[in-house]
C-alpha cells in the first residue's frame, strides 16, 4: 500500500473500537411500521426474506433479500413492511467511540450493499446472536470479532468515498507529509520538517498527525521502516546491513527492533520466505552470530 490517503484509512480502521449492544433475528408481518426514530447507536440490517421500505435522510429505499443496510447513529429512520409475506431479517445495534464516529461518518458509506457471500454473512449474525446469550468471559471479545468482520465485509463491498477526505486540501496536505516520509526513510526525519508540509507548528503537528493518521509520527515512521525492511528482505538478496542502511537504522538496532515487532530476526524472516509452508522454520531457535551480517 502506497503512503497516501490509503495509509490514513488503514491506520484509522486498525484502531477502531466497537461494542455490540443487541443482535437478533426478527420476522415482521405485513403492515408493520416503526415510526420515526433517531437512535444514538449504529445498525446493521440484513434482509433474508420478504420486502420492506426504509426512509432515511429524506430518501426512501426498498429493502429486498440479499441486501445489508448500514444505518448511522443520529439519522432519522422510519421502517415498514411491504408485500404480502413476512419480512425476515437479521440485525444488530452497536456503538463506536467518538473519534471513530467522526471517522466512519467521513467515509460517506452507501446506505446498503448487495451481499454476494450470503452464507458467510448469515453465519456472522448467527454467531453474534449465540454469543449474546453466552456467559463466557470471552463473550464481548467474540461479539466484537463478529461485528468487526461484518464491518470489514461492508467496507470491502462499498465504494469508499475517499474523495471526502480530500475536502479543504486535507488529502493534498497529508499526502505530502506521508510522501516525504516515504522518500526519506533512509534519513533522520525531523518533526520540524514534516510540520512544514502540513503548515502546522511542530507542537500542534504531533497531535494533529495522531488524530488524522491514527498513531504518532514516530510510530508511523517506524512502522514504514519495518515494512520497507520486510519488502527488501523478501524481494532482494541485500545483506541485512545494507537493508538497515536503506531504512535509516544501524544494523544492530534494526535487528532488535525487527524482532520486537515481528518476534523473529531479519535473517529468520528472510529464511521463512524461502521455505515452503510444509517445512516451517523454528522461529524460536537461537540466533547465530553471523545472522546479522
Amino acid at each position: 500500500m502506497k503512503p497516501t490517503i490509503e495509509s490514513i484509512l488503514q491506520n484509522q480502521l486498525n484502531k477502531i473500537q466497537v461494542e455490540v449492544t443487541m443482535s437478533a433475528y426478527t420476522e415482521n408481518l405485513p403492515g408493520w411500521v416503526e415510526n420515526k426514530t433517531e437512535p444514538d447507536f449504529y445498525r446493521f440490517c440484513y434482509a433474508v426474506k420478504g420486502e420492506a421500505w426504509l426512509d432515511i435522510q429524506n430518501q426512501r429505499h426498498i429493502v429486498q433479500p440479499g441486501t445489508l443496510y448500514f444505518l448511522p447513529a443520529g439519522t432519522m429512520q422510519t421502517f415498514g413492511t411491504g408485500g404480502n409475506e413476512p419480512f425476515c431479517r437479521y440485525w444488530c445495534h452497536f456503538r463506536l467511540e467518538l473519534g471513530d464516529i467522526q471517522f466512519i461518518n467521513s467515509l460517506r458509506l452507501p446506505p446498503f450493499v448487495y451481499v454476494k457471500e450470503e452464507q458467510l454473512l448469515q453465519q456472522l449474525f448467527i454467531k453474534m446472536n449465540a454469543h449474546q446469550h453466552s456467559t463466557s468471559i470471552t463473550r464481548e471479545l467474540r461479539l466484537k470479532a463478529a461485528l468487526l468482520e461484518m464491518l470489514a465485509f461492508y467496507l470491502d463491498e462499498s465504494d469508499l468515498q475517499r474523495e471526502s477526505l480530500y475536502d479543504s486540501g486535507f488529502g493534498v496536505k497529508w499526502n505530502e507529509v506521508l510522501a516525504h516520509i516515504e522518500a526519506n526513510l533512509h534519513e533522520n526525519i525531523q518533526i520540524e520538517e514534516l510540520a512544514k508540509y502540513a503548515f502546522l507548528h511542530p507542537n500542534y503537528f504531533i497531535t494533529s498527525f495522531k488524530s488524522i493518521v491514527g498513531c504518532s509520527p514516530i510510530q508511523y515512521v517506524t512502522n514504514r521502516r519495518i515494512e520497507l525492511a520486510k519488502k527488501l528482505l523478501r524481494e532482494t538478496e541485500l545483506p541485512v546491513t545494507t537493508v538497515a542502511k536503506q531504512v535509516g537504522m544501524q544494523n544492530h538496532y534494526l535487528s532488535r527492533l525487527f524482532k520486537r515487532y515481528t518476534g523473529i530476526t531479519p535473517v529468520q524472516f528472510r529464511r521463512i520466505g524461502k521455505y515452503s509452508l510444509d517445512y516451517p522454520l523454528d522461529c524460536g531457535m537461537t540466533t547465530s552470530e553471523g545472522e546479522n551480517s
